[in-house]
């Protein structure tokens, strides 16, 4: 059984520290709160069990969405709605609008095949493999993985625009990291 001081006590904590989401776990005991479906949502990517779609489409402002998974559930979790600490107005209008998600452009997707750095130029003073927009063939070179000092070029699988650029220069990606979105 679920202590509801417990859930008040994190939903206390949430409204104060102005957090979205927070996962709890003692022994059996699961609890995960989320002040948004679009946090929910966070929440079911790793592994929390989802809600019901309509406890999942209520308001962010009006419900905090709970999940708990006891011993005495066999594995079967409970779905609970509780109501989200108190805003003030000003604190409501504070409150930074979640952006809505952006569109992914389709085509054929690249991915790191290493876990490394990306690098979109083969050096710091020469220009960039590709562009949004570059008309690309098979086997073209698109940017380098750097993996364990080796410099790793990571080439188009088939012709086609490049459509979408995933990555920022010379930050780290990890295998499977979505590169580029080739159109064909």
């Amino acid at each position: 059984m679920i202590d509801l001081g417990k859930v008040e006590k994190l939903m206390s904590l949430m409204a104060q520290y102005g957090v979205d989401v927070v996962q709890a776990e003692t022994g059996p005991e699961k609890i995960a709160l989320a002040k948004s479906a679009q946090a929910l949502a966070a929440i079911s990517a790793l592994g929390a069990q989802a809600l019901p779609d309509a406890a999942a489409s209520r308001s962010a402002h009006n419900t905090s969405m709970l999940t708990s998974q006891g011993s005495a559930s066999a594995g079967q979790g409970v779905p609970q709605t509780a109501p989200a600490p108190a805003q003030t107005p000003a604190a409501a209008a504070a409150a930074p609008a979640a952006p809505a998600p952006k569109p992914v452009p389709e085509g054929n997707t690249i991915c790191s095949p290493f876990v490394g750095t990306f690098y979109r130029s083969p050096s710091p003073d020469s220009p960039v493999f590709v562009e949004i927009g570059t008309r690309v063939k098979k086997g073209q070179t698109l940017c380098i993985v750097e993996a364990m000092k080796l410099m790793n070029e990571i080439e188009a699988e088939a012709d086609g625009e490049v459509v979408s650029i995933l990555v920022e220069n010379a930050k780290p990606v990890e295998f499977g990291t979505p590169l580029f979105i080739i159109k064909s």
